[in-house]
């Protein structure tokens, strides 16, 4: 039989030692739904069932507790060999878009700073237009990356607003858009490309809020001031709260993306784990 993922192991272990799928979840840093699949995966490899109801919650079955036993000090040896050999530690300092920063970058970081927990992280958020600061990597929102970036997202922007915004304007169509239902981010140019690319004959001149940041322009639209205009990226966490909604489904392209440079001195050690971390993050679990 091939050996079952560890990180199956590592959310069944979790559960024997908290006794809760709830706490587990907390534990491993993951849904919950999440740690039901990795155990009804898990279960079907080992041919055995893991857990039995009791109460409102679950308990290991005896065959899964002698399990654990066996399997436990194998993986605490693996915890500490990936802790010793070759761990990277010392300072790391990271400029970011603030917008990525704050909405999907700092949700994610505790899986960084569990890895690696001897790097001393200094998150520095950049602002839309701002220079960014000398540091050992640089994340940025750009169509002109510079030499020795590597790619991360692309990026297409579609309205967002509040559902009580959207439950007010029932029947809503990009041709009855009205100007200052319109909320712009640091200029009106994308609004003006997503409305040429619908065929709308909204204006965009003169009408709507105008925001230099992104944050404050996702809290305008979820206080129902208006429409913005999200990504999958920066507005997922508030899409999938129900905070904001889809109110059309054209998406339009950027010119830009998200784009990671290193100093131009070459990788620490530091950056160069947080930069094999960001690569798995993204094939793990994606925008």
């Amino acid at each position: 039989m091939n050996l079952p993922p560890i990180s199956a192991l590592e959310v069944l272990e979790a559960l024997a030692r908290t006794g809760s799928v709830s706490r587990t979840a907390e534990a491993v840093h993951l849904s919950q739904s999440a740690v039901s699949h990795k155990l009804k995966a898990l279960e079907a490899h080992l041919g055995f069932r893991l857990t039995t109801p009791q109460g409102r919650g679950v308990a290991l079955t005896g065959e899964a507790r002698r399990y654990v036993a066996a399997v436990s000090p194998g993986l605490a040896a693996l915890r500490d060999a990936h802790r010793g050999l070759g761990m990277a530690r010392g300072g790391l300092d990271i400029a970011v878009s603030s917008g990525l920063a704050a909405t999907w970058l700092a949700p994610r970081l505790r899986r960084f700073l569990n890895g690696f927990p001897e790097i001393s992280l200094t998150l520095r958020s950049v602002a839309l237009g701002e220079s960014f600061p000398p540091c050992d990597l640089e994340i940025a929102f750009t169509a002109t990356p510079g030499e020795g970036a590597e790619h991360l997202f692309d990026v297409t922007f579609f309205p967002v607003c509040s559902p009580d915004f959207l439950y007010a304007n029932a029947g809503l169509t990009p041709q009855s858009l009205a100007p200052d239902m319109l909320l712009h981010l640091d200029n009106r140019d994308d609004w003006a490309h997503w409305l040429t690319a619908v065929q709308s004959p909204v204006p965009t001149s003169g009408g709507g809020i105008r925001f230099t940041g992104l944050l404050a322009m996702y809290a305008a639209a979820e206080a129902g001031l208006g429409i913005g205009l999200g990504d999958a990226l920066t507005s997922a966490r508030a899409l999938s709260t129900g905070r904001l909604v889809r109110v059309f489904d054209h998406e339009l392209p950027s010119g830009a993306g998200y784009w990671i440079t290193p100093t131009p001195g070459g990788l620490t050690a530091p950056a160069s784990a947080f930069l094999d971390w960001i690569r798995a993050e993204i094939a793990a679990t994606g925008p």
